[in-house]
């Protein structure tokens, strides 16, 4: 399983920034899109540079319905019709209105082999869900920004799951340290992006070497 950073704070080589985050992922027998930044221009620079073909999504994952998370599916013309994207509970019209399929996102759930949303778990007025995807000894998880904190939805995964947390990537909304020190717990590795925070990334860098990982537009990790 192949995942490909599409938008991120941070740009790689002839690639547009965003304060947003996507994820592309390709399992082989499946294509998802995990959240589209917030502007949908600079998402379809980012995918036609990586070679990604937004229309041939098989479904796509929503974290949570802030902007920056969204705002790329209004690219309407960007997606086939009524792809279908979960998401947690929320204001739902906004993607709808776009001519998605939205399926509401209750309790962890398999919404593809392999394929699993986590939560919801509410923080800060925002229910909020995660991605994660097996891996032979495990799982990855993607996170959007985290408001219920990373560590609480590694942790909601592996309960709800079963397994080793090999891999915690995404936005993690510049957490306090005790936050990154449970992560690390937790994780195998951890890549912050987005929202994450200089000083997040800093500490993450410096004491736990062996677990960090760069996040930035253009990168792929191979699960």
């Amino acid at each position: 399983m192949r995942i490909t950073v599409l938008v991120d704070n941070e740009p790689g080589p002839g690639l547009r920034a965003d304060w947003g985050l996507s994820v592309y992922v390709d399992s082989g027998s499946w294509r998802a899109l995990f959240d589209a930044g917030g502007d949908p221009a600079v998402l379809e620079h980012n995918a036609a540079r990586l070679g990604v073909d937004l229309r041939s999504l098989d479904f796509a994952v929503v974290s949570h319905h802030h902007l920056d998370h969204v705002g790329g599916f209004m690219g309407r013309f960007l997606f086939k019709e009524g792809l279908t994207v979960f998401a947690p509970p929320g204001p739902t019209e906004r993607l709808e209105s776009a001519g998605l399929n939205v399926v509401v996102v209750e309790s962890t759930r398999e919404i593809a082999p392999g394929a699993y949303a986590v939560g919801p778990l509410h923080a800060r007025a925002v229910d909020e869900i995660a991605l994660a995807l097996r891996a032979a000894d495990g799982y990855a998880l993607l996170v959007g920004c985290s408001h219920p904190g990373a560590d609480a939805l590694a942790s909601r995964a592996a309960s709800d799951l079963g397994g080793r947390i090999r891999l915690v990537a995404g936005g993690f909304h510049s957490p306090p340290r005790r936050v990154l020190d449970s992560l690390a717990g937790m994780a195998d590795r951890i890549c912050p992006g987005h929202c994450s925070g200089d000083e997040a990334r800093s500490y993450l860098r410096s004491t736990y070497p062996d677990k960090y990982c760069e996040f930035r537009s253009g990168i792929t990790i191979e699960i």
